[in-house]
C-alpha cells in the first residue's frame, strides 16, 4: 500500500513540533547560563588594598574566625606563609594545639586561589578525610560568604548558581554559551574561567585546589585547562601531616618523611621547585614535625617553633602547685573549679609574676588569664602538655631503665650473620606467640653460658585461615593445630634447629597447644613446651598437679601426656629487655644480626617498665605501660625463660649435678 501524502495540516504540525523542541532546548540552555556583574570601582580599589596583605585579607573575609587579635607568633607565621605564597620556599611552622593554625591554613588556601597568586594548590593532611574537610570549607565559603561575594563575584556568582549541586556545576554555561569550568568533588575544586566586561580573564580563572591524605596517591598530579595547557601543582600546604599513632612509630615517620621529600616536593615536575608550608605540632621527639624543624636534618626547610608559655611563673613550684591540688580535688569531688578560681583571684599578683605567654588573648570561658588557661591545660593533660602546647615533648624516662628503638637497633653485631649460630652459643631456643586471628609470631635466640644472647631470626607466619569468634571450638582447635604443624615443619628443616621450642598457650582453646607440644617430637622431632605467662599478682609455683620448679617458672604435670609451663611474665620480660641495655658482647647482653630491624625494635619498646618495687603484700610488683602490638617482645621474654629451662638462667649455665636427674619433657612422658 502506498504511503499517504502529507497534508498541509501535517506539515504545520511538524513545524510546530520542531519549533517547540528548539524553544525547549534554547530555554534549557538559557537556564544554564550564568552572568555576573563586576563590583564598583570603589570596591575594586578596596579589594586591591586588601589583597596586598594576607593578614588584612583574612581579617576582612574571615569574620568570626579571627575575632581575637593575632599574637606576635601568629604574625610571624602568617608572614612566612605569605612569603611562601608570593616568593616560594619551604617553611615548617610548629604551633601549639588549638592556636588556630588550621584556620589560618584554610583562609590562606582561599587567598591563593581567589587572588590568582597560585594556580594549582594541593592540600595534604595526615588523612584524606582531613584534607577533604578543607576542600569543603573552601566550597562553602565561595558559596555563602557575603564579603567574598562583594569582592569576587566572578567566582561566587557561579558557585551560588549551582545551589550546592555538583551536577549543576558540570553543565553550567557562561554568557558566551561556553562552559564556565567550575567544578568540585570530595577531593577537587576548580574555579570558573570567565571574562570581565572588557573580555579579559580574571587572575583566579581555572585555579585548582586538591586535597589528599599524605599516604594516598599524590604522585604525578597535573590538570589540563580549557585552553589545552597542562598545569602542575605550584603550592603545597601540609596540614599537620601526622597522626598520634604515626608520630609514635619510627617506621611510619620514616615512610612519611620519604613521601614529603620525594613525592610531595616532586609535584611541580622535574624542572621546577615547589613552594610548601607545613603547619605542625611536635608530638614526640624525632617525629615528622621535629625532623622538618631541625635545620641540620632538613636545611632546605625554614623552621619556626612557637610555644604557649614562653616563661613559667616564679611560683610554678609554689602557689601553682597548691592551686593544682585544689583544682584536682574540686573536680574529683564534683565541686567544680570554683575554689581554685577563688584561690587564684586572691593570689593572682604573686602567681602571675614572671609569666610570659605567647598569646595574651587565649583565655577559655570561665578563666580570667592566659596563664591560668595554660596552667589548667597542664593539669588536665599532664606531660602531654609539653608536646601539644609547648612543642617540647618530654623525653620518656623510667625509674627502672630506659630502652628505645634506636638503642635496640644499635645492638647489631657486625660479625653476626643472619641465621648463623655464634661459636660461643651452647643453646638455641625458639619462641612462638599465637594470635590465631592473624598470625603466629616467632623468634629464635642463641644463648651462651653467661646468658649472652643473639637473635638469629624472627618472623610473622600469617595464618592461612584466621580464627574468628563465631567459629566452633572444634574448628578453632583444628585450625590452630594445623598452623602449628605447618610452622613446625619449617622450623625442623632449618639448620638453626632449636634445643627447645616454647609456644604460648594463652588465648587459644583449652588444651590445643598442650596436645600439639605433646606430639611435637613425633611430628617434627623437636622438644616443645606449652607456656602460660602470669603477672606478679597471679604467678604461684603451686597447684594440684606435680610441680617441677625452675627460676620463676615451673612445670605442671597432669599426666604423662599433659604437661605445661607456667612462668612469671613480669620477671622474664624485664630480664629480656635489660639484655638490650647491657654492654654489647658482655654477659647478659643481647645482639641482632646484620640488617634493619625497625619494626622488631618498636615492638620490643611497646612494653615499658615504669615502676617496680615492693607492694603492700611484701612482694615485688611491676607496672608496665603497653601499646599493641608487642608480639616480638613476648617472644623474647619466652625465649629467655626457655633458656632457663635449658639450663641458662640469670646465674649462668648450670651443669646437671651428678646423681641428680635433669628433667626433660621426654623424661616426663615416660
Amino acid at each position: 500500500m502506498a504511503n499517504p501524502k502529507l497534508t498541509d495540516s501535517d506539515r504545520a504540525a511538524v513545524s510546530r513540533s520542531l519549533k517547540q523542541s528548539r524553544l525547549v532546548d534554547a530555554s534549557r540552555r538559557l537556564a544554564r547560563i550564568v552572568k555576573h556583574a563586576d563590583p564598583s570601582s570603589k570596591i575594586k580599589a578596596a579589594r586591591t588594598r586588601t589583597e596586598k596583605s594576607l593578614t588584612k585579607w583574612m581579617m576582612h573575609h574571615g569574620g568570626e574566625a579571627f575575632d581575637q587579635p593575632f599574637s606576635p607568633d601568629h604574625k610571624k607565621v602568617i608572614a612566612k606563609i605569605e612569603r611562601a605564597i608570593n616568593h616560594g620556599g619551604l617553611f615548617a611552622l610548629a604551633m601549639p594545639r588549638g592556636q588556630g593554625k588550621t584556620t589560618i591554613l584554610k583562609w590562606a588556601t582561599l587567598y591563593c586561589l581567589l587572588t590568582g597568586r597560585r594556580r594549582f594548590v594541593v592540600v595534604i593532611a595526615a588523612t584524606a578525610e582531613m584534607a577533604q574537610a578543607i576542600i569543603e570549607f573552601a566550597r562553602q565559603q565561595i558559596q555563602e560568604s557575603d564579603t567574598l561575594h562583594d569582592h569576587y563575584p566572578h567566582v561566587t556568582t557561579y558557585a551560588r548558581a549551582t545551589d550546592g549541586k555538583a551536577i549543576k556545576a558540570k553543565f553550567q554555561l557562561r554568557s558566551d554559551g561556553k562552559t564556565s569550568g567550575i567544578q568540585w568533588s570530595k577531593t577537587t575544586l576548580v574555579l570558573p574561567e570567565v571574562m570581565d566586561q572588557n573580555g579579559k580573564g580574571y587572575p583566579s580563572n581555572g585555579a585548582i585546589l586538591e586535597g589528599h591524605g599524605l599516604t594516598g596517591a599524590i604522585r604525578g598530579k597535573w590538570k589540563d585547562t580549557k585552553t589545552g595547557k597542562t598545569i602542575r601543582p605550584d603550592f603545597v600546604l601540609l596540614d599537620d601531616p601526622q597522626t598520634r599513632e604515626s608520630a609514635e612509630s619510627e617506621s611510619q615517620c620514616n615512610m612519611r618523611e620519604r613521601i614529603i621529600t620525594g613525592d610531595v616536593l616532586g609535584l611541580a615536575g622535574p624542572r621546577k621547585k615547589i613552594a610548601a608550608v607545613m603547619p605542625c605540632t611536635i608530638v614526640k621527639d624525632g617525629d615528622i614535625a621535629g625532623r622538618f624543624l631541625d635545620h641540620k636534618k632538613h636545611p632546605e626547610w625554614s623552621g619556626e617553633t612557637c610555644r604557649m608559655v614562653e616563661e613559667w611563673p616564679k611560683e610554678q613550684d609554689g602557689l601553682w602547685q597548691k592551686y593544682a591540688v585544689i583544682y584536682r580535688t574540686g573536680i574529683a569531688e564534683d565541686r567544680g573549679p570554683d575554689e581554685a578560681m577563688e584561690f587564684y583571684t586572691e593570689n593572682r599578683k604573686a602567681m602571675d609574676r614572671g609569666a610570659v605567654v605567647s598569646w595574651d588573648d587565649r583565655i577559655r570561658d570561665g578563666e580570667i588569664s592566659a596563664i591560668q588557661t595554660a596552667e589548667n591545660l597542664l593539669i588536665e593533660t599532664g606531660d602531654q602538655f609539653y608536646a601539644e602546647y609547648q612543642n617540647e615533648p618530654l623525653v620518656q624516662t623510667f625509674s627502672v631503665y630506659t630502652i628505645t628503638p634506636e638503642l635496640i637497633q644499635s645492638r647489631v653485631d657486625p660479625a653476626q650473620q643472619h641465621s648463623i649460630v655464634p661459636d660461643w652459643a651452647v643453646k638455641v631456643v625458639s619462641a612462638t606467640d599465637i594470635n590465631p586471628s592473624y598470625a603466629l609470631t616467632s623468634a629464635t635466640v642463641a644463648f651462651g653460658r653467661d646468658q649472652r644472647a643473639a637473635v638469629l631470626w624472627y618472623d610473622i607466619h600469617a595464618t592461612q585461615e584466621p580464627v574468628t569468634k563465631g567459629m566452633p571450638i572444634a574448628v578453632q582447635r583444628k585450625v590452630i593445630y594445623e598452623e602449628l604443624a605447618r610452622l613446625a615443619s619449617d622450623i625442623a628443616k632449618d639448620p638453626r634447629r632449636p634445643n627447645l621450642w616454647v609456644i604460648d598457650g594463652g588465648g587459644t582453646p583449652e588444651g590445643t597447644v598442650i596436645d600439639f607440644t605433646a606430639n611435637a617430637p613425633r611430628i617434627c622431632g623437636l622438644e616443645a613446651a606449652t607456656a602460660f605467662g602470669r603477672g606478679f599478682a597471679q604467678y604461684r609455683a603451686t597447684g594440684k598437679h606435680k610441680i617441677i620448679k625452675g627460676e620463676n617458672w615451673h612445670r605442671a604435670v597432669e599426666s604423662r601426656m599433659r604437661q605445661w609451663i607456667v612462668w612469671h611474665a613480669d620477671y622474664w620480660r624485664e630480664i629480656a629487655q635489660k639484655g638490650w641495655t647491657g654492654a654489647p658482647g658482655g654477659p647478659g647482653s643481647c645482639s641482632l644480626p646484620v640488617g634493619h630491624h625497625s619494626d622488631f625494635a618498636e615492638q620490643i619498646c611497646r612494653e615499658k617498665l615504669i615502676k617496680k618495687g615492693d607492694g603492700l603484700s611484701g612482694k615485688t610488683e611491676w607496672k608496665w605501660k603497653e601499646n599493641n602490638p608487642h608480639d616480638y617482645g613476648d617472644c623474647m621474654a619466652m625465649a629467655y625463660m626457655g633458656a632457663s629451662m635449658a639450663g641458662i638462667g640469670t646465674g649462668g649455665y648450670v651443669e646437671p649435678a651428678r646423681g641428680r636427674k635433669k628433667y626433660t619433657q621426654a623424661d616426663l612422658r615416660r
